[in-house]
């Protein structure tokens, strides 16, 4: 088999790759290209459009989406010595308007560095539809992938990073513990802060994923299951996990930014994200009892204002119920001074070198 053409990545090429990295790779060609005839991507984007790709691994997906819709500018982002090496100078060496670029796109500053230098320069576009000038992919499949798919939604919310340019969709493969985790609806045991956000500021469906047990476990012989996870509305392709680099289970999203509504010009993402991430300190307790975590005194305080969710648990909550906790909290008098606030990682000399001299 030659470089490039469909098909599962041969053992022979593995072995340049190594095993050093664990993270998982979809590594069939076909299957991919399979993916995106279902995804309608050309429909959408035309060739004038920039494509963000976070940590490409192997290189398959990568490859496969380029073909499919040629890109003015494809930027690719892997900070694993063996996979960079992979993707410039091997695999996807060929692809045109392409920059394999070694940094780590878990640093949030890369991505202002790659706007600040040009790599990338993607339009504008009001938050009343999705920007097209733009596409982003990342494979988040490492131990801290479910905690980078979690603030990707997050700056959906905060409307920076790639979000500032407007809704960029995204094209994310995960394993299947953090997509669940994505997709959870109210009362569901996955519930948490994560699927919360989802349910508040994006819409996502569950496009393909592994046929693994993993998956299974979520899904049931009536299929209950899937109808009332609007994320699995639409059957995911499925694929084996021997279509798998480190042969484990996967799962793709496709993550599209709801339009913002009213109440989010009259509501800080600061102060969203602090009533989040306190109420679900305690996901299963009810609201009576933790709404304390926002505060001294909350209790007391949104009981004539709250009083009637009181009874619900937090991942019972659902996403209008959360509007209104926030609302109340905007003017409550005596909430803390100092939220939560979404930083920056700071990026070493090296990196911002690399970012220039690869730019």
């Amino acid at each position: 088999m030659k470089l490039g053409e469909p098909g599962v990545l041969p053992n022979t090429w593995r072995g340049a790759i190594g095993k050093a990295h664990q993270r998982v790779n979809m590594v069939n060609y076909e299957k991919s290209e399979e993916i995106l005839k279902y995804l309608k991507l050309n429909e959408d984007y035309n060739k004038n459009f920039e494509l963000i790709d976070c940590y490409p691994g192997c290189g398959v997906w990568s490859r496969a989406l380029h073909k499919h819709l040629e890109p003015k500018v494809h930027v690719m982002l892997e900070s694993f010595d063996n996979y960079y090496s992979w993707n410039k100078d091997g695999y996807n060496r060929d692809l045109s308007a392409s920059k394999v670029i070694q940094v780590d796109p878990y640093k949030w500053k890369v991505y202002n560095l790659l706007e600040r230098y040009g790599a990338y320069k993607p339009e504008h576009v009001p938050f009343n539809q999705i920007n097209k000038s733009l596409l982003y992919t990342g494979q988040f499949t490492t131990a801290q992938g479910g905690q980078l798919l979690s603030q990707f939604i997050t700056c959906i919310a905060y409307r920076n990073w790639i979000q500032k340019f407007g809704r960029i969709r995204m094209l994310l493969w995960v394993r299947d513990t953090a997509a669940f985790r994505a997709v959870a609806t109210p009362e569901e045991p996955s519930r948490g802060k994560l699927s919360a956000l989802v349910s508040l500021f994006a819409d996502i469906d569950v496009v393909a994923a592994s046929d693994s047990n993993d998956f299974k476990r979520q899904d049931t012989k009536t299929g209950k299951f899937l109808e009332r996870i609007p994320a699995l509305r639409n059957a995911p392709i499925k694929f084996s996990v021997d279509d798998t680099f480190m042969k484990g289970p996967l799962v793709l999203l496709d993550v599209k930014p709801k339009e913002q509504r009213e109440w989010e010009s009259e509501i800080s993402a600061h102060e969203m994200e602090y009533v989040l991430r306190n109420l679900f300190i305690t996901p299963k307790m009810q609201l009576r009892t933790s709404i304390n975590t926002l505060g001294a005194g909350a209790r007391e305080y949104f009981e004539s204002r709250l009083g009637h969710l009181y009874d619900k648990t937090t991942h019972q909550l659902t996403p209008d119920e959360f509007v209104e906790i926030f609302q109340e909290f905007k003017v409550w008098p005596y909430k803390p001074e100092h939220l939560f606030d979404l930083g920056e990682d700071d990026l070493d000399s090296r990196t911002k070198r690399d970012i220039i001299q690869f730019i």
